[in-house]
C-alpha cells in the first residue's frame, strides 16, 4: 500500500468546485485560475445553451429595456418567459413622442397634467434617451439583431452657440469663437511664459522649443506662419521650420501674441480673402463661466463622435424587441405582492383594466422596476436587500420639444446642422434635429434640465413651461418669439419624476459614498429568486447600454455562467459624471 499523501491536483479540486458551488462556482474558479480567458472589450451576448431553459419558469416585472432584454435572451435559451408590465405601452423611459401620444403626470401637490401630442404626421421627439455611443456595443448589437436602422447623431458643432446673461451683453456666440479664442489666450499666456524661461525645471531646450511651437499651432499665435512679425533682423525673414524660427525669436513676443483667427470664421468673396474678426474679451469669457454649462461635454467619452440613432425615434429599439417577443407581456398590470424564497417566486397582481386579482408562481423573478418603486410595494424581501433598495433616489428631469414650421436654425445665418447650444438658463441646452436636413420642418428640443431646475419645471402646468422655454430659446433664436414659426399648441413636455410608473430619469448613485457602494454591490446579488436590473443596476446609470448590460449580467446569473454571491465592488456608479459630464 502506498502511503505517500497525494496533493490535491487541480482537476480534483475543479471537480469538488463544482459539486460543492455548481456550474457558476466552477466557472468563476476557473476564471480566476487563468483558465478561462475574458475579454477586455464585450464579446457578444449571454451564450446558453439552447434548451437549457426548457421547464424553467422566469416573471419580469416591467417591460423597459432591461426587462426586454432579458426576456430575449432567456426564451432563446428556452426559459417560459412572462413579461408584466404596469402601463399601456412597453418600453420604459424609452419613449418618444409623436402625433396623438399621451402623456400624464402626476404632480407632488396630487394633481394631475395630461397632454397630448400635436406634432405633424412624422415627427417626433425622443422624450428619454436621444443618442448611442459608437462604444455602446450591446446597444449597437441589438439594433443590428432587431433590425433597427440607424443613422448618425451629431452631438456638436462649431456653429452651436453658447449663451449667458452674464456676459456678452446676453448675446448667444457661436461655440467656435469661445473655444478658439479661449485657446489662444491660453496658449499666448503660456507661450509667453515658457519663452521667457518659466518651467525652465521641467523643460530642457528641446522641450521648450518643441512647446512653444505646439502653443503656436493650438492657439493660432503670432501674425503669418512663423516670425516674419518679429524685430530681430535674423527672425525677421525666417522661412525655415517653427522650431528653427523658435530659437532665433526668444526676445520677440509677438510671435506669440494671439490677435484673432480664421478658425472663428470669416466672410470670403472674389475680393477679399479670409481675415481674422475681432478676438472675444479675455475678461467677458471668464465672466461667461462657459465651462460649467457642459461646453466640454463632447469630450466625455460617452459623448464622443461617433453617436448614432435609430431612424424615426429611439422607441424603434422597442418596437425591433416587441416583434420578437410582444406576446409575452401583459399590460397594466398592477404588482401588488412580492413572496420570494428558495423554490421561487409567488406575485400577486392587479389587472387594471378590470379589477381582477391573480396570483402566479415562477421559478425565478426579474424586477425592472424603479427601485424607489419596488421599495413601495409589499415584499419579504431580506433585510440587508431591502435596505439597498430603499436607499436608491431617482433625479428630477425635464424635457420640452417644439415644431417648428420652418428649420430657421438651418438658414444662412445660423447654419447649424445638429449638435447641441448651452445655457445658463433654466432650459440649460438646445439639441437641433441630426435629421432631415433641408426639409420643410422639424423638432426641436428645447428644454433638458435636471436638479433645481427640473423640480421647478415639473411644479409648473404645460403653459408656464412653455412661456418658460420660448423666453430660454429667444435668448439663442429670436424666431422663438413668432408662435407662427413656432407654435405653443405644438411643444409637449415630461417631467419624469411626475410619471408615476418612473419616478424620474435615472439613479442617483454616488461613488464617494460607502453605503452607495454597499447597496450597488448588494443588488448586483439576488434574494433568493428575485433579481433587479435595469440601468438603476449598473455602471452606466442613466443609459440603455446600462440597461443591457445588467439584464445580461442577470441572464448570466440564471443560466449559471455567474455566481450568485455579492459581488466585490469598488465604488458605486458616478452618476452625476455620467449624466451631466463635468461640470
Amino acid at each position: 500500500m502506498d502511503k505517500r499523501k497525494k496533493g490535491l491536483t487541480r482537476r480534483s479540486f475543479l471537480e469538488r468546485v463544482g459539486l460543492a458551488g455548481g456550474s457558476a462556482a466552477l466557472y468563476e474558479t476557473m476564471t480566476a485560475l487563468g483558465m478561462i480567458n475574458l475579454p477586455e472589450a464585450w464579446a457578444g451576448p449571454p451564450q446558453l445553451p439552447a434548451g437549457s431553459g426548457n421547464g424553467k419558469t422566469v416573471v419580469i416585472l416591467g417591460a423597459g429595456i432591461g426587462g426586454l432584454t432579458a426576456a430575449y435572451e432567456l426564451s432563446r435559451a428556452g426559459y417560459d418567459c412572462q413579461i408584466i408590465e404596469l402601463t399601456e405601452r412597453p418600453g420604459g423611459r424609452n419613449h418618444s413622442a409623436r402625433r396623438g401620444t399621451v402623456l400624464t403626470e402626476k404632480r407632488a401637490d396630487g394633481t394631475t397634467i395630461q397632454q397630448v401630442c400635436n406634432f405633424d404626421e412624422g415627427l417626433y421627439l425622443n422624450l428619454g434617451p436621444g443618442r448611442l455611443p459608437y462604444h455602446h456595443r450591446r446597444a449597437l448589437h441589438y439594433c443590428q439583431e432587431l433590425g433597427v436602422a440607424l443613422e448618425i447623431y451629431v452631438m456638436e458643432t462649431m456653429a452651436n452657440l453658447f449663451q449667458s446673461d452674464k456676459a456678452f451683453g446676453g448675446k448667444a456666440q457661436v461655440r467656435r469663437r469661445i473655444a478658439n479664442d479661449t485657446q489662444g489666450y491660453i496658449s499666448e499666456m503660456l507661450a509667453k511664459a515658457v519663452n521667457q524661461n518659466a518651467l525652465k525645471l521641467e523643460l530642457d531646450e528641446g522641450d521648450r522649443i518643441n512647446l512653444l511651437c505646439l502653443l503656436k499651432n493650438f492657439g493660432d499665435l503670432g501674425e503669418n506662419e512663423l516670425c516674419s512679425s518679429c524685430g530681430q533682423t535674423k527672425c525677421k525673414n525666417c522661412n525655415a521650420s517653427c522650431q528653427d524660427c523658435v530659437r532665433c525669436s526668444k526676445e520677440c513676443v509677438t510671435c506669440f501674441e494671439y490677435s484673432g483667427s480664421t478658425r472663428d470664421g470669416c466672410s470670403i468673396t472674389v475680393h477679399e480673402p479670409c481675415e481674422p474678426g475681432t478676438k472675444l474679451a479675455l475678461k467677458e469669457l471668464l465672466s461667461s463661466e462657459f465651462w460649467r454649462y457642459r461646453f466640454f461635454q463632447s469630450f466625455e467619452y460617452e459623448w464622443q463622435p461617433t453617436l448614432f440613432q435609430p431612424v424615426g425615434g429611439m422607441d424603434k429599439i422597442v418596437d425591433g424587441f416587441v416583434r420578437k417577443i410582444g406576446s409575452l407581456i401583459q399590460y397594466e398590470m398592477e404588482v401588488l405582492n412580492i413572496e420570494t424564497g428558495g423554490d421561487g417566486v409567488t406575485i400577486a397582481l392587479k389587472d387594471r383594466k378590470t379589477g381582477a386579482r391573480s396570483s402566479i408562481k415562477r421559478d425565478y423573478c426579474i424586477s425592472n422596476i424603479p427601485l424607489p418603486l419596488l421599495s413601495k410595494i409589499q415584499n419579504n424581501f431580506a433585510a440587508d436587500f431591502s435596505a439597498a433598495v430603499s436607499l436608491c433616489v431617482y433625479d428630477p428631469t425635464c424635457k420640452l420639444g417644439w415644431q417648428a414650421n420652418q428649420r430657421f436654425w438651418e438658414n444662412d445665418k445660423n447654419q447649424i446642422y445638429g449638435g447641441i447650444s448651452y445655457t445658463d438658463d433654466p432650459i440649460t441646452q438646445m439639441w437641433y434635429p441630426s435629421y432631415d436636413y433641408f426639409t420643410k420642418n422639424g423638432t426641436l428640443t428645447g428644454v433638458y434640465n435636471y436638479d433645481k431646475d427640473a423640480i421647478a419645471f415639473g411644479n409648473m402646468n404645460p403653459e408656464q413651461r412653455i412661456e418658460t422655454a420660448r423666453k430660454g430659446a429667444v435668448k439663442f433664436h429670436p424666431e422663438f418669439a413668432d408662435t407662427r414659426l413656432v407654435p405653443s399648441d405644438k411643444a409637449i413636455s415630461i417631467a419624469w419624476q411626475n410619471i408615476p410608473n418612473e419616478g424620474g430619469g435615472w439613479a442617483n448613485w454616488d461613488p464617494s459614498s460607502g453605503d452607495h457602494t454597499k447597496a450597488y454591490a448588494r443588488l448586483l446579488s439576488p434574494d433568493r429568486r428575485f433579481f433587479v436590473v435595469g440601468d438603476q443596476v449598473s455602471q452606466l446609470p442613466g443609459w440603455q447600454e446600462g440597461a443591457m448590460m445588467s439584464a445580461q449580467h442577470v441572464v448570466e446569473q440564471i443560466g449559471g455562467r455567474r455566481l450568485l454571491t455579492v459581488p466585490k465592488v469598488r465604488r458605486a456608479p458616478n452618476t452625476r459624471r455620467l449624466i451631466h459630464g463635468r461640470t
